[in-house]
């Protein structure tokens, strides 16, 4: 003789649940971002960065404390600028929604103006 509840977890695993199913993640582009900020660390890159369809997404991989990031367009205008407080694991999205076609540049300083900067295309 079967046992209901064998049948029924044997039927429930065919058929897997639409709740545990992940939407695809979003495609982005990595931006390459050179400089001398904490040069040296265990961890590289110490920030990854991301362009995706409306933001730039930064991922701290190390604490960094304060920094300043700025982004500056093809002109040379500052297009956004703030202050963060960058902490292991943590990230930062830039929105870039409404942005002018074009290519822009990121620059992310520290307390000592060590550095990353790294060119990013807006289509």
């Amino acid at each position: 003789m079967y046992h209901p509840i064998k049948i029924l977890n044997y039927f429930s695993s065919l058929f897997p649940s639409k709740a545990n199913v992940q939407p695809p993640a979003p495609p982005s582009t990595p931006i390459d971002l050179t400089g001398t900020l904490r040069r040296g660390q265990a961890y590289k890159p110490v920030i990854d960065a991301s362009l995706y369809a409306a933001h730039v997404e930064l991922v701290f991989n190390i604490n960094l404390g304060s920094l300043d990031v700025e982004v500056i367009d093809e002109h040379g205008d500052t297009t956004f600028k703030t202050t963060v407080n960058a902490v292991s694991g943590g990230t930062f999205s830039i929105d870039t929604s409404g942005w002018a076609s074009g290519e822009y540049t990121i620059v992310i300083m520290d307390a000592q103006r060590d550095y990353l900067d790294g060119d990013f295309m807006i289509e």
